[in-house]
C-alpha cells in the first residue's frame, strides 16, 4: 500500500540541498521509510564516529576543558578521588564531544528529511529560526567557555584560607565546566523563546516591554538555576547578558508578530 502522493511544491526543489532521494513528485509510504533509514544511519554513523574521535582525544579535549581555570591559575590540575573517575571522565568527555561534533551532520539530516515536506512559507519560517536557535546556542557556549569560567573559577578557586588546601576533583570539574557550558547555551536561546511565543500569538512586544521588571526577577532566578554555584559573580555574569537578550527577544518578537488589522483594513503592529 502506497501513501498520498505529495505534491510537487511539497517535494522540494530541483537542485535544493534539502531534496529528498526521490527526484520524482511523488514519493510511497516505503519510499519514506527507507528515506529515513538513510538518514538515521548516516546519523548514527556520524555520532559513533565523532564519539571514538574523541575517546581517542580525551585528553587533549581535558586540556581545552582546563584551559580557563589555568587563565588564572597556570599550574592548576585535577585529582581522581575513585578508581572509576578516569573512565567516567573518559566516558563524559567521549559522549558529549561526539554529540557536539556530529550535531551538525544530524542536524543536517533532520532538515533533509522535514524540509522538502514543507510549504514555501513555513521553509521561510524554519530555516531563518533554525539558524538563530544555533547562533545563539553556540553564542552562549562560547561567551560562559571564554568569559564566564575563566572569571568565575578564578573568584572560587582562589577564594578561602591558608588552612584549606584546594584540591579540585577531575569528575567534579568537568561536571562544573560542562553545566555551565551547556546550559549557559541554553538560556541564550531566550530572544528565539520570546519570538516563538509572539509569533504563536501567545504576548505582543508591548507587553514584554511593559513587563521588562518582573523579566529582570525572572533572569535572576534562571541565572541561580543555571549556574552550579552560590557565589553571586557567576550568576551576575549570566544574568547581564539574559537582560540585554531580554530586549532583542522584544525587538524580534515586534518583527515576527502577527499584525493587527485597523478597522480601515491596514496592518498595524
Amino acid at each position: 500500500m502506497s501513501a498520498e502522493p505529495i505534491n510537487e511544491d511539497l517535494a522540494g526543489t530541483e537542485g535544493s540541498p534539502f531534496r529528498g532521494y526521490s527526484s520524482g513528485a511523488e514519493m510511497t509510504l516505503m519510499e519514506h521509510l527507507k528515506e529515513l533509514r538513510n538518514r538515521v544511519v548516516i546519523s548514527s554513523a556520524a555520532l559513533v564516529v565523532a564519539t571514538v574521535v574523541c575517546f581517542l582525544f580525551w585528553e587533549t579535549i581535558l586540556g581545552w576543558l582546563l584551559a580557563p581555570a589555568r587563565e588564572e591559575i597556570p599550574d592548576f590540575r585535577v585529582s581522581s578521588f575513585s578508581p572509576t573517575d578516569r573512565i567516567s571522565i573518559i566516558m563524559k568527555i567521549g559522549l558529549y564531544g561526539g554529540l557536539i561534533i556530529s550535531s551538525p551532520v544530524i542536524v543536517y539530516e533532520l532538515l533533509a528529511f522535514i524540509v522538502p515536506g514543507l510549504t514555501p512559507k513555513e521553509k521561510r519560517m524554519l530555516l531563518p529560526g533554525i539558524a538563530g536557535v544555533i547562533a545563539f546556542l553556540v553564542g552562549g557556549m562560547a561567551f560562559a567557555y571564554w568569559v564566564i569560567l575563566p572569571a568565575s573559577l578564578g573568584f572560587l578557586l582562589e577564594l578561602g584560607s591558608t588552612e584549606i588546601e584546594n584540591v579540585t576533583g577531575a569528575k567534579q570539574y568537568v561536571d562544573f565546566v560542562v553545566r555551565i557550558v551547556f546550559w549557559v547555551g541554553i538560556a541564550f536561546e531566550l530572544p528565539m523563546v520570546l519570538a516563538l511565543v509572539a509569533r504563536l500569538g501567545m504576548v505582543r512586544a508591548k507587553q514584554l516591554l511593559a513587563f521588562w521588571r518582573y523579566a529582570v526577577i525572572a533572569i535572576f532566578i534562571i541565572a541561580a538555576v543555571v549556574t552550579p554555584t552560590p557565589d553571586p559573580l557567576t550568576q551576575t555574569m549570566v544574568a547581564g547578558p539574559l537582560f540585554f537578550l531580554y530586549f532583542v527577544g522584544i525587538a524580534f518578537a515586534w518583527l515576527v508578530q502577527p499584525r493587527r488589522k485597523a478597522p480601515d483594513g491596514a496592518a498595524t503592529a
